[in-house]
This record gives structure tokens, C-alpha cells and sequence, in this order.
């Protein structure tokens, strides 16, 4: 991790893009106007510090922030859409800026893994509930510059490389809070305190990351599987021991893992092929993780993750059916048709990870994106039509006739596919 210079606040915000500084001018300009304060929170003042101002804003008011959000979008020409039951808003600038509004606010647990309830309160107390050090600092703006407020050593622990949660219950709270943490430690380069890791061991063995529902764990997941190297936070996952309290089967495979380095490694250059649709990235990388553990308990696992129904029995399906099609585009001899006929039924992710491989099936796999898949007869749907063909299974068996002796180069134009259905069906005349 880089080394962190002093930060004073008013240089901190002219590390940000000029059209973000204006739109913090005018939320501190109303703000004092309005007489409430206002603050720019969380993550984008972490991100600033670490020297990586994100896209969006974050900024909270000590007070009501729907008719502050209102009266900022309408000097700001925004669109504007208000959460009551949260008191949060957002705003959608003209140029795609987004930027979220909330209510300074405590939150309280009914139970470990609830949801929480929220109530007004003021900035210190908003910050006490945040997730970690790291995430609860602020800067208070104003017309004259900013102030930096860090109640929990924030700075500190960044500079020290270290990752702390604010209070003794917060992964109890929200256990949600460890599988963010690892993405944050794997991030930024950051260790959890051995406070940290007891309070998560301590949680864990309370079973309460299995209170979370299903969605929630799933939303997580598939956040870590967006992250810029997944195994890393996977690694870190294993090392609490969260991983095995998913599922036991589930633990860290180092050939997953050197898996999707390989994919993420050939993904620009896949990119490049023209594919479409293109994979989405995470959902390679689920492939691979479920693509580690013994097939007999991969329902059971993905289960576990939060996944359920149909897409669950769908990416299982595809698990399943991956050995049997790695083996055929390995094999000698794979006509044109053939090769059409086996990728036409993977879906995209399963094309980026057979591709990601090497040697015959990288090549059959490219040969298929980059020219078979856009092969197709002459002759369409309304031909057949107009030759007096019924609509039916009868086109679809045609069509696949005429499709094959395109791709195996039997037929070479229009008028060989004519004289085919000649020979075959005695029609056109």
C-alpha cells in the first residue's frame, strides 16, 4: 500500500474531478443557506485518502434529507428520487453523476443478522454505525473549504494497514460486515486486528453469517466475485474460516484460483474477439468456484451461497455438462456442425472458460466466436413460406438441414440450397 501524506481537508476535495468539486460547492452552499450541516461520508472520503476518488458521492445531513435532496436537485437541474422509509435519496445528474443523499442516523438489531431499524441522529452517532475505522470518516463542507472528521482512528489504520470493525457486536449486527471486510483487506492491502478476527471467530461460531437470507448472502458473493482479484479475497475468506462455515466442501482450490487469474488475464483480449453476448466476469468466476467442489454436493453448496430455483438448477446443469463437452473440443475429429452445435448450447460464461484454456479447445472455441457463430443459409423462414412449407417443426429441421451443409461446406450459395430441398422434399418447382 502506498504511503498516506498528511490530509487536511480542503486539499483532499481538489483531489476529486472539478465537476465533483462544484457539485460539493453547491451541497455545502445550501447547506449553510438551509442551516444544516452537510457532509461528504464513507467510502469516497476513504478513497480520496487512499488517492482513488471514485465516480459517486456519498454525503449525509444532520437532518431531514429529502427536502434538502429536493432543493439540491433543482439547483443542480438532477433528477431526484426520495426513500422515505430509509431517509436516503439520489441524485442523477444531467451528465451521469450520481450522488446520495441521507438522513444522519443510528441504527438498532432486533436480533443478529436483521435488518436494521433506523432513527435520526446526529453525525457522530452515524459514523459509530458504520462498518469499519476505515468507512467512518467525514468531512464536514463548507463554502470555505472542509473539515475532516475521523472519531475512530481511521486514518491511522490505514496508514497502519490494519482493518477494524467500530464496535464489539458489529459483525453479530451484521455478519455481512466479514465477507466486505476481505473484500476491503484484499483491496487495499489490509489486515485484519487480532481483536477482529476473534469477534469474527466468535460470530462464525455462533452460526450467524446462516441467519442471513439467502438474497443477502448471494448479494455479497457475487460482490466478492466482482472484485478485481476474487481469489485474493476467496484466500482471506478460507483464513477466517468462513468459507468452511458456508459449507465444508467449500474450501479455497489453488487451481480455481490460478483459473480465474488465467481468465482475467486473456479477458481484454477476449473482449477484443467481437463477442456477443459477452460473459459477465463474476459469473465465470462462480463457474469455477462451484466448479471446485466434488459434483455430488454442488447443489448443496451453491445453496449455501444463496443461490435457489431455476438459476440454481441451470448453473448446475452447465457444471454437470462441462467435463463431457471439454472432451469432445478435445477431440481429433470436430466437423464445423458439430462444433456449432456444442457451443450454441454454453452459455457465454462457458465459452470464456473453455477459451481461457490452451491449446485445441482455446482454438475451437475462438474459430467458433470469431466465424461459425454468424453463419447462416441463405434461404430464411419466409422462403420456405412462399415454397409452401406448413410453419411448423418442419422449418426448424430445415433450417438445421441447411445450416449444417453451410458449415460443413457442402452448400456454398442460394441456389445449392434450393436444389437441396428439390432433392429432399421435390419442392420448390
Amino acid at each position: 500500500m502506498r504511503p498516506i501524506p498528511p490530509v487536511l481537508a480542503p486539499q483532499l476535495l481538489r483531489r476529486l474531478p472539478r465537476r465533483q468539486q462544484e457539485v460539493l460547492e453547491a451541497a455545502a452552499v445550501l447547506g449553510e443557506r438551509r442551516g444544516v450541516s452537510v457532509y461528504l461520508v464513507g467510502g469516497p472520503v476513504r478513497d480520496l485518502i487512499m488517492g482513488s476518488p471514485g465516480a459517486d458521492l456519498d454525503i449525509t445531513v444532520a437532518g431531514n434529507a429529502a427536502p434538502y435532496a429536493e432543493a439540491l436537485a433543482a439547483s443542480l437541474g438532477a433528477r431526484v428520487t426520495i426513500h422515505p422509509r430509509f431517509g436516503t435519496a439520489t441524485l442523477i445528474l444531467q451528465d451521469g453523476l450520481r450522488l446520495d443523499v441521507a438522513t444522519a442516523r443510528r441504527e438498532q438489531y432486533r436480533h443478529p443478522a436483521a435488518l436494521p431499524q433506523v432513527f435520526p441522529a446526529t453525525i457522530d452517532e452515524d459514523l459509530f454505525r458504520r462498518d469499519f475505522t476505515i468507512n467512518a470518516m467525514a468531512v464536514r463542507l463548507t463554502s470555505g473549504g472542509g473539515e475532516l472528521l475521523d472519531p475512530f482512528g481511521g486514518l491511522t489504520d490505514l496508514r497502519g494497514g490494519r482493518l477494524r470493525a467500530i464496535h464489539d457486536e458489529s459483525y453479530r449486527d451484521d455478519p455481512t460486515r466479514i465477507l466486505r471486510g476481505a473484500r476491503y483487506a484484499a483491496r487495499y492491502r489490509l489486515r485484519f486486528s487480532v481483536r477482529d478476527r476473534r469477534r469474527i471467530e466468535s460470530t462464525l461460531a455462533e452460526s450467524v453469517l446462516q441467519r442471513l437470507s439467502g438474497d443477502r448472502l448471494f448479494r455479497e458473493v457475487q460482490l466478492v466475485l466482482h472484485e478485481a482479484a476474487p481469489e485474493a479475497v476467496l484466500k482471506i475468506l478460507e483464513g477466517l474460516g468462513v468459507l468452511r462455515a458456508l459449507d465444508p466442501a467449500l474450501a479455497r482450490d489453488l487451481r480455481a484460483a490460478a483459473q480465474m487469474r488465467r481468465v482475467r488475464q486473456g479477458w481484454q483480449h477476449y473482449r477484443h474477439l467481437g463477442v456477443s453476448p459477452r460473459p459477465e466476469l463474476w459469473r465465470v468466476y462462480l463457474l469455477i468456484l462451484l466448479r471446485s467442489v466434488p459434483a455430488r454436493v454442488r447443489r448443496r453448496v451453491g445453496g449455501r451461497l444463496g443461490l435457489k430455483g431455476p438459476p440454481l438448477a441451470a448453473l448446475t446443469g452447465e457444471l454437470r455438462g462441462l467435463p463431457l463437452l471439454q472432451r469432445q473440443l478435445e477431440g481429433r475429429r470436430l466437423g464445423a456442425s458439430r462444433l456449432r452445435h456444442l457451443l450454441d448450447c454454453a452459455s457465454p460464461e462457458s465459452h470464456l472458460l473453455l477459451w481461457a484454456g490452451s491449446g485445441r479447445v482455446r482454438r475451437r472455441v475462438e474459430r467458433y466466436l470469431t466465424r461459425l457463430a454468424f453463419v447462416k443459409p441463405a434461404l430464411t423462414g419466409r422462403d420456405l413460406k412462399e415454397f409452401g412449407f406448413v410453419p411448423g417443426p418442419t422449418y426448424r429441421r430445415i433450417m438445421d438441414m441447411l445450416l449444417r451443409g453451410r458449415l460443413d461446406g457442402h452448400l456454398k450459395s442460394r441456389e445449392e440450397e434450393i436444389a437441396l430441398l428439390r432433392q429432399r422434399f421435390g419442392r420448390p418447382h
